[in-house]
């Protein structure tokens, strides 16, 4: 924590003391219960409470007259989680990947509708892939697109495919059941893998990173040229991917 010479304000430090009182073993609690716990006037935890109430971030049970944490915590707790510095975490195993197939590697995250490109590193004598990817494309685009739509909820997904899917090459699969079928498919193998599809000539190869809750957070993977990328390398370049999906997971803290 930084040493800055000024004095805190009280309001809000009683306030973190009677969010202190929640715990793993003390989640719901009486107004008397948080008073003596924290150690304040009755009144003023009251005031605390019906102030956090407002702001979502204390449940009231009117039945019980108890108190919990709101569910607002739950988007703090996401935002904590997807601050980790991904990118930093995964830049190791990123390199590994690039090392492993000489292709261009990329690591991809969702925003809102559309898939953000956050590393790129590619062979500075093979395809510039990633200049044709630009730093934003839709959801349904590719391999990284494909894997990051696969795991949302269903009627997320509905919401998606409420538009038409745009025609990127003459190779773009547009049929919405077919595209369903296949994030399926991608569910149950846990990686996909397109060609012609985004780009012509272009293979690309995804794997969905998870963290410590099982959410899907990035996509890890390759782009290369398709004619390089068929049988045993193919399928070299897959495991890579793979594996390397995996150890960036774990880095998340997640446990397969």
């Amino acid at each position: 924590m930084r040493d800055v010479q000024i004095d805190s304000i009280r309001a809000v430090d009683r306030t973190i003391d009677v969010l202190n009182v929640f715990t793993h073993h003390t989640p719901v609690l009486t107004i008397d219960e948080i008073t003596k716990a924290a150690n304040l006037p009755k009144t003023t935890v009251y005031r605390i409470l019906y102030t956090l109430e407002k702001r979502g971030l204390i449940r009231y049970n009117p039945n019980l007259q108890k108190y919990q944490l709101g569910y607002k915590f739950l988007v703090y707790g996401d935002l904590v989680s997807s601050s980790l510095d991904l990118r930093q975490e995964a830049e190791e195993e990123l390199l590994k990947l690039y090392d492993c197939t000489r292709q261009t590697v990329l690591l991809a995250i969702r925003e809102g509708d559309d898939v953000i490109y956050i590393f790129s590193k590619e062979n500075p004598e093979g395809l510039k892939v990633a200049l044709f990817e630009g730093p934003k494309r839709p959801l349904v685009y590719g391999a990284f697109g494909y894997v990051l739509m696969a795991f949302l909820n269903p009627h997320r997904l509905s919401q998606i495919f409420m538009n038409p899917i745009p025609q990127f090459t003459p190779a773009t699969v547009v049929d919405k059941e077919l595209v369903m079928r296949r994030l399926e498919q991608l569910r149950q193998q846990k990686f996909w893998i397109e060609t012609n599809e985004a780009i012509l000539g272009v293979t690309g190869i995804a794997a969905p990173v998870f963290d410590a809750n099982d959410k899907v957070i990035a996509a890890v993977g390759i782009n290369g040229p398709a004619v390089q990328l068929v049988g045993d390398q193919l399928e070299s370049a897959k495991q890579a991917v793979i594996d390397s999906a995996r150890a960036i997971s774990a880095k998340m803290g997640h446990v397969s």
